[in-house]
């Protein structure tokens, strides 16, 4: 008996129901769940062969010069997975693509349900992951408890301070899409979460889940008081960040401004200094190739040629974390926890000027049912959440980002869904 091509779909939408679960326990568990329920997808289009005339893939077009010059840059890149983690690029913008042809290929009624399911889902996780992030203020030994557990034996790795720090870092973009649908019915519980959020990621060892939530949080705000778009405003610091980096965090190690100017908060419990050390070294090598830069994911395990040199700077400073990891490892850092800078660093200012149509035109996205606090707020806390922590390119990552995207397509209905 044939399986028809909509239960299939259907069947891919439905695996992303453990969304929520996910979110809050297992955040790597976004690039497997995106994954399968990204190939369900796939193959109900593929039955039905007309429908992927109706993906608009056109949306994508001002991106294609930046992604051309990705794959290219794979030629002369340093990194082993490069080709690897461009791959699963790909496959995240082609699952998040389909996934959402494939729902709105649905019956009204059985979107409204599945928005209210995922939904539930997901507010669900986002109780799970605020819930163990408390663990600091609750029951601080439980870090002990848990990496003595991971130690003894390879079944029970439970990584509690890495996965509750991504977790935390997705969970305040998920709030503020949450409170965008529940504000008008429920806007005291609303209020009560994102407070909730607000202080749980204060207190927490996630410093981008704190970054991601005071941005969100300060987006919210001034949208929902000032009735002006700040796209062109982004835009332009976005860009000035963007092409300014290594000059600025050249500056910075230079002339001590972390140690100087920088509040206690970011000296400790950030480690500025370190963080600064790290940006010094990237921008400090950005510039031996400034046109097209080190190539794809090159930040990832990078040995420049005279680490040596580098590591002298940081015992000068006292810097004794850098010189322990990087003799430890023959690297810098595992990446250079710093998005501008990576971008700049991988694919110089060739690509970041590619790189720039494409930020604009994610921008500039509309969506029917979407306030512009609500857009404003989510921006904000995916901005922070990319900013100065993760590497672009972890699988977990660009599948979060992407489930995020297709989340925020069904649940504000983009304009002109089968358009241009």
């Amino acid at each position: 008996m044939a399986i028809e091509p909509n239960k299939i779909g259907q069947a891919g939408l439905n695996i992303l129901l453990l969304s929520g679960p996910v979110l809050g326990v297992a955040t790597k568990g976004f690039a497997p769940l995106l994954a399968l329920s990204g190939m369900l997808a796939i193959l109900a289009m593929l039955v039905q062969p007309a429908s992927l005339k109706e993906i608009p893939w056109k949306r994508a077009a001002p991106a294609l010069p930046f992604f051309i010059f990705l794959g290219l840059s794979l030629f002369w890149t340093r990194a082993d997975n490069g080709a690897e983690s461009f791959l699963v690029l790909i496959l995240v913008i082609v699952f998040t693509f389909c996934l959402s042809s494939v729902f709105f290929k649905t019956t009204e009624e059985w979107q409204k349900k599945y928005r209210n399911r995922l939904s539930i889902s997901l507010l669900l996780g986002v109780l799970a992951s605020l819930t163990v992030g408390t663990y600091p203020i609750l029951w601080p030994e439980l870090f002990a408890i848990t990496r003595n557990i991971s130690n003894q034996t390879e079944l029970g790795n439970i990584e509690l301070l890495r996965q509750g720090n991504r977790s935390l870092s997705v969970t305040p973009a998920v709030v503020f899409l949450l409170a965008g649908l529940y504000w008008r019915k429920a806007r005291w519980p609303v209020i009560i979460l994102i407070a909730v959020t607000f202080f749980v990621t204060a207190n927490s060892h996630s410093q981008t889940a704190f970054l991601a939530m005071s941005g969100g949080s300060a987006c919210f705000v001034v949208s929902y008081f000032y009735k002006y778009s700040g796209r062109k405003l982004i835009f332009l610091a976005v860009t000035f960040g963007l092409l300014t980096s290594p000059i600025i965090f050249l500056k910075s190690f230079e002339h001590k401004w972390v140690a100087n100017y920088g509040p206690q908060l970011i000296q400790q419990k950030a480690s500025g200094e370190y963080r600064e050390w790290i940006y010094f070294v990237y921008a400090k090598e950005t510039l031996t190739r400034p046109f097209f830069g080190h190539g794809f994911e090159a930040t990832h395990n990078f040995a420049p040629d005279n680490l040596e040199d580098y590591l002298e700077l940081a015992r000068e400073r006292r810097l004794g974390m850098a010189v322990a990891t990087s003799q430890r490892n023959g690297t810098v850092q595992a990446h250079a926890h710093n998005l501008p800078l990576q971008i700049i660093f991988e694919f110089g200012y060739v690509g970041a000027f590619l790189f720039l149509p494409v930020l604009w035109v994610l921008l500039n996205i509309e969506f029917v049912k979407m306030g512009r606090a609500v857009r404003a707020a989510a921006v904000g806390a995916v901005i922070g959440l990319l900013l100065f922590a993760h590497s672009i390119w972890q699988s977990w990552l660009l599948a979060s980002l992407g489930f995020l995207y297709f989340y925020i397509s069904i649940l504000y209905q983009r304009k002109h869904q089968n358009g241009d």
